[in-house]
């Protein structure tokens, strides 16, 4: 499934929920929820109408006292009776210990429903004898956020799942989503809006200098508080390429760019990422934003003015907080650290210093004025042991350097669970997928599929421990 269907897909789920059920949130009470949800979003089977949660109350009442010890034994006939039909990609999990929740990929949506109805009449006949008369406790499941659900109750009358015949009021055509290249598409369901389900744009421009022309492609990724898991901003990011061969530029290759080059590619993704931040509802740009740029560019006081000018003006405009990321300090003097970072405190909330990732190196930014130590992550494939151990000697030094530690770049939720674990106290999911050289000029088709996003109350300062 391309890009452009995922979001296709995820709208026309969102339109779903519209079909005049109350919509209820549904919070996971997992250590795992992380991982439940990924599964369901990796898969799509939220919004392409396969999963199903199946509330226990009614049978919960009925059994009474006897529900204690009966619990168990509930939810091991679901598993065993489920598995015994059907087997993965289907899959089930018992949820909050009073709700069970089911994927069904093999069957329709509405024969996906039925099958799950019978499994609860199974259920109540085996426990409590005939409740037909009871109104099957069924619900249409879609992701929300990180560790909750949108569920909507289903009328099994009604119910055929998502459709692409659907008409009149089936979808409520409230909105306008946006594509890839920031047109108008077809108008879609309000739950689109409710939520913030959109693809992340991508802009990109050119810069050159001394005969080397590059692009910059700017996007703003979503910026996440560990402690809650949820979102409170986004980072202003750039990818930077090769006019010629589209080569994507790693963080060694930037560090070695002449300052003239980098500092047009920070001003150029400063404006560009402001300009996407402005095209965001209120709602959805959330409390922060992450501006990046290297220590060259800070030093240079006619970049420095420039940028604290143009970001303290649109952050007065959008009702934001300001973070200034000073990238390239590897190998800065910490007393040249200190008075860059005493040059640009007066005009944001907060700075943080990006290094790499070395406890030598974060080490060195101890009583720099800063308030967190950014790291980008290695993309290296780890299980999820040796990450948390990887992630929590990073964060150990962080702390003990400057207070917070924010790594940059995961690439899903699973790596989010275990930085939190580990330590972790701000993070930031890339807008695309690790990419190859020849495949960077099409990073849009992959950017991070909308994430629900909850109202936090962002701390003063950096970091929440």
């Amino acid at each position: 499934m391309s890009g452009s269907d995922q979001e296709t897909s995820r709208i026309s789920a969102a339109g779903r929920a519209q079909r005049g059920a109350v919509q209820d949130r549904l919070l996971l009470k997992r250590d795992d929820a992380v991982t439940i949800v990924e599964r369901l979003r990796e898969t799509h089977a939220d919004i392409t109408g396969h999963a199903f949660l199946l509330k226990l109350d009614a049978l919960i009442v009925r059994l009474g006292v006897k529900w204690d010890s009966k619990a168990g034994l509930v939810f091991d006939h679901l598993k065993t009776n489920f598995e015994k039909h059907y087997l993965e990609p289907n899959w089930c999990v018992a949820i909050n210990g009073d709700a069970w929740l089911v994927m069904v990929p093999q069957l329709s949506p509405r024969k996906g429903a039925l099958a799950v109805a019978d499994m609860w009449r199974d259920l109540c006949g085996f426990f409590v004898g005939d409740m037909s008369a009871v109104e099957v406790p069924l619900h249409d499941v879609l992701v929300e956020d990180v560790d909750k659900l949108l569920i909507a109750k289903i009328d099994l009358g009604t119910y055929v799942g998502p459709c692409e015949n659907d008409a009149g009021p089936l979808k409520a055509r409230l909105g306008r989503v946006h594509n890839d290249a920031g047109e108008a598409g077809p108008e879609v369901g309000g739950l689109a809006n409710a939520v913030s389900i959109q693809r992340p744009l991508i802009v990109a421009a050119t810069v050159a200098y001394a005969g080397r022309t590059l692009k910059v492609a700017s996007s703003v990724e979503p910026l996440f508080e560990m402690k809650k898991m949820v979102m409170i901003g986004h980072r202003l990011e750039a990818m930077v390429m090769e006019n010629l061969d589209n080569a994507l530029l790693d963080r060694k290759h930037l560090a070695n760019l002449d300052w003239n080059l980098r500092e047009q590619i920070d001003m150029v993704n400063i404006d560009q990422g402001l300009k996407l931040l402005r095209m965001r509802t209120a709602e959805q740009r959330k409390m922060i934003m992450v501006v990046p740029a290297a220590f060259s560019t800070f030093a240079s006081a006619r970049a420095r003015q420039k940028i604290t000018a143009e970001v303290a003006k649109a952050a007065a405009e959008m009702g934001l907080k300001v973070l200034f990321e000073v990238r390239g300090l590897d190998g800065v003097p910490p007393h040249r650290v200190l008075e860059i970072v005493s040059m640009i405190k007066p005009f944001c909330m907060t700075a943080v210093g990006s290094v790499n990732a070395d406890r030598k190196t974060i080490a060195g930014l101890n009583k720099c004025g800063l308030s967190g130590v950014c790291i980008e992550y290695d993309g290296v494939r780890r299980d999820e042991a040796v990450l948390q151990e990887y992630l929590a000697t990073l964060a150990a030094a962080a702390k003990l350097s400057a207070g917070a530690c924010m790594v940059q770049g995961f690439d899903n939720y699973r790596q989010m669970a275990v930085a939190r674990l580990a330590g972790v106290t701000h993070a930031s999911m890339k807008t695309a997928a690790l990419m190859s050289p020849k495949g960077a000029a099409h990073a849009g088709a992959r950017a991070t599929e909308g994430l629900r996003e909850n109202e936090v109350a962002l701390p003063g300062m950096l970091p929440e421990t």
